[in-house]
């Protein structure tokens, strides 16, 4: 897995709880992110990857440079560059997939940005929040960022956190709201009918993008579909009757 964040890229294996990151933000191009990652993680073994960008994702492709980093990203081929497979997801919709259980479940992360996604009965919907209008003079991104936190203190932002859990909550209608990111660790209480994940948790996410999961993503446009998974022996069975 590799997590493509605003402040930090993280990166994990299945089968290590380890995490290991390094600093990103705006002077971090694809091509620096690809070598820091294989400097950073060169004694694991792995097949595969899953891609976690914050951006706009279409049919597993990126269609924007993202805000937050440099450019060099969408005409980038990262299997080419890692020689491995590669499968790209927006990150909140990883985190979404990761945190999934059944029904109607919202995702916010707040961290260097903000990110969410809506899971509806298996489809995932990565929104994006940023430039909704939080009053009249302040949008999302203005109030419940990373920098809005050190800028307008603590107790002013998490009562902005929850004043936009609320909101997006009578919105949306999820049975289930999940709150991560950096900042996620730092708020105390969650806001009512919320429960709090991990951004170690992302490596469930990352490996539901593959064939052999407890449950897989493929893209469609810029949703994901979540079906039940295939144990990987029926994976095999199926490979070998094609």
């Amino acid at each position: 897995m590799i997590d493509v964040g605003g402040s930090n890229v993280k990166m994990m294996v299945t089968g290590n709880g380890e995490m290991r990151k390094f600093p990103s933000g705006r002077e971090l191009t694809a091509r620096k992110m690809v070598s820091s990652v294989k400097a950073a993680v060169g004694d694991w073994d792995f097949e595969r990857i899953s891609l976690g960008f914050p951006g706009l994702v279409k049919d597993g492709r990126l269609i924007r440079e993202p805000l937050n980093l440099s450019g060099g990203w969408m005409r980038f081929d990262f299997e080419r560059a890692f020689h491995r497979p590669v499968r790209i997801i927006n990150d909140a919709a990883m985190h979404a997939l990761a945190n999934y259980q059944g029904g109607r479940m919202l995702f916010v992360g707040f961290g260097t940005s903000v990110g969410a996604a809506l899971v509806a009965d298996g489809v995932i919907v990565p929104v994006e929040l940023g430039l909704i209008p939080f009053s009249r003079k302040n949008t999302f991104m203005s109030r419940l960022t990373k920098e809005a936190r050190r800028v307008n203190g603590h107790k002013r932002w998490q009562k902005d956190v929850h004043a936009a859990i609320f909101l997006l909550q009578d919105i949306f209608w999820p049975t289930d709201t999940v709150i991560g990111g950096g900042n996620a660790k730092v708020l105390d209480p969650l806001p009512p009918r919320c429960r709090q994940t991990s951004n170690l948790d992302g490596i469930i996410g990352a490996t539901r993008l593959w064939e052999g999961a407890d449950m897989y993503a493929e893209p469609c446009g810029t949703i994901w579909r979540i079906q039940g998974g295939l144990s990987l022996s029926e994976v095999s069975q199926a490979e070998d009757r094609v």
